[in-house]
């Protein structure tokens, strides 16, 4: 009989503890999927990397021999990677102000009331949609040097053929245009929500006490869309900083190494060079880089927007 109770108590015990912690508890049940698989696809790969970056591994044979800060001595120190750094930040700002202001333009002249709004937004969408295989694939049916459709009007034209791939500054203006055309649907989309989300009455207010629309623009427009801003600038850098598939793709980062990129020569070091150490260096490198740009940003836009 007393066991009876006591087993009663506890359980009593229980059931007022779990309805005290019904809310942690299902937060914690809905919460642990997520956390298993951000740890094992992000938190684990991310701490792997961290740790192969102080090593020398082929990754076919042997162990990780540790090198300590050798691989990013290397990184920074040798011209080539030097120049892979350098052309990732070029391309990364170029890319960047281009997907910017094209954006902010194509979404001003969207939210007007045109026939067939609707499919040129997704016409402007589609691309960012689309696999970057079949993308690269509609880019180098426009240079190729045999039968592109570039080489094909100059032909027509009877001047000389264009070979892209032997020409530096016209391969990073492919990559460019190809990466902006790529990348713009997302900040366009962005652009438009924030754009309609603006009332119509401050636009009636501005015209009431006689502003020009470039002053609308400049004083009511602009800075509402502020906010918007700072998400497409700190996302746009990353995506910009990681850009890969146009250069895989076009140019392979020649001529010359001239196009090349940190994330093709992390590629470039796994699977060409077997070298995971150098490999992972240039990750906690590009990381670090991207990390550092994301605050700086948040930090200086956040502190204009607020005033402080």
């Amino acid at each position: 009989m007393q066991q009876q109770e006591t087993a009663d108590n506890d359980g009593a015990r229980v059931r007022a503890w779990r309805h005290r912690n019904r809310e942690p508890i299902e937060a914690w049940t809905i919460l642990t999927p997520a956390l298993i698989y951000y740890t094992i696809f992000f938190a684990l790969p991310v701490l792997a990397t961290i740790i192969l970056s102080f090593t020398h591994w082929s990754g076919m044979s042997g162990g990780p021999e540790w090198v300590g800060l050798d691989n990013f001595r290397r990184y920074l120190t040798n011209s080539i990677y030097l120049q892979v750094i350098g052309n990732t930040l070029a391309f990364a700002v170029i890319i960047l102000a281009a997907q910017m202001l094209l954006a902010v333009l194509v979404a001003l002249m969207l939210n007007r009331k045109i026939r067939g709004r609707s499919v040129f937004r997704a016409a402007w969408y589609i691309p960012s949609l689309t696999s970057p295989v079949v993308m690269a694939l509609i880019a180098l049916t426009m240079i190729s040097p045999v039968d592109g459709v570039i080489n094909m009007l100059l032909k027509q034209a009877d001047l000389p053929p264009v070979i892209f791939y032997l020409r530096v500054d016209l391969m990073w203006l492919v990559i460019i245009i190809f990466s902006v055309w790529r990348g713009v649907g997302s900040g366009v989309i962005l652009y438009l929500a924030a754009l309609q989300g603006i009332h119509p009455e401050l636009y009636e207010a501005a015209r009431v006490d006689g502003a020009s629309p470039a002053r609308i623009l400049r004083h009511v427009t602009l800075p509402l869309l502020k906010p918007v801003t700072i998400f497409v600038l700190v996302t746009g850098i990353i995506g910009s900083a990681q850009i890969f598939e146009a250069v895989l793709f076009l140019s392979r980062g020649g001529p010359g190494n001239q196009t090349n990129v940190m994330m093709l020569q992390i590629y470039q070091d796994i699977f060409t060079n077997a070298d995971i150490g150098m490999a992972s260096a240039g990750s906690v490198i590009l990381g670090v880089m991207l990390l550092t740009f994301a605050i700086i940003n948040l930090r200086a836009m956040s502190r204009g927007y607020t005033g402080s």
